[in-house]
């Protein structure tokens, strides 16, 4: 299947955050954030660093970022990317991350930030592939209380 890259619009609110549900672990954490209000701040704060893969008329596979990483204003972050099932191994994430990365460099930024989970091989993988290097790692400890 051919997709095309493009801006998220507020038409795509639905089928971004659908796909994420069925994307995130939302028992595991960072991913247990990922809510309404996650996809409306990304959207509404960095618009410019929001896309989704479209193809047979619908939303395929997106990529929310943000303009700045945490505390760090010259380092802009790739939060949140995913692709549905069905279309994965077809390059698609890959052409998300390689357009919000120039979208990233056209603001200017030193660097940008993706966080992936420590098991996800393909993920890491696919970000050496475009570039990235492996940075700190954080590990989260929890303990169940019930």
């Amino acid at each position: 299947m051919e997709a095309t890259i493009r801006p998220m619009t507020v038409h795509d609110f639905g089928q971004v955050y659908e796909l994420g549900t069925r994307s995130y672990d939302l028992t595991n954490k960072p991913y247990n954030y990922w809510s309404i209000a996650e996809v409306a701040e990304h959207l509404q704060e960095h618009p410019g660093l929001c896309f989704v893969a479209e193809g047979e008329g619908r939303v395929v596979g997106f990529l929310l970022g943000a303009g700045t990483f945490e505390i760090i204003e010259d380092t802009a972050h790739i939060e949140w990317i995913a692709v549905d099932p069905a279309c994965r191994r077809q390059g698609i994430a890959g052409r998300l991350i390689e357009t919000a990365v120039g979208a990233i460099e056209r603001l200017g930024k030193s660097q940008v930030v993706a966080d992936i989970a420590s098991d996800n091989e393909y993920s890491r993988g696919l970000a050496r592939k475009l570039g990235f290097e492996e940075g700190l790692s954080v590990t989260y400890f929890t303990k169940r209380l019930r």
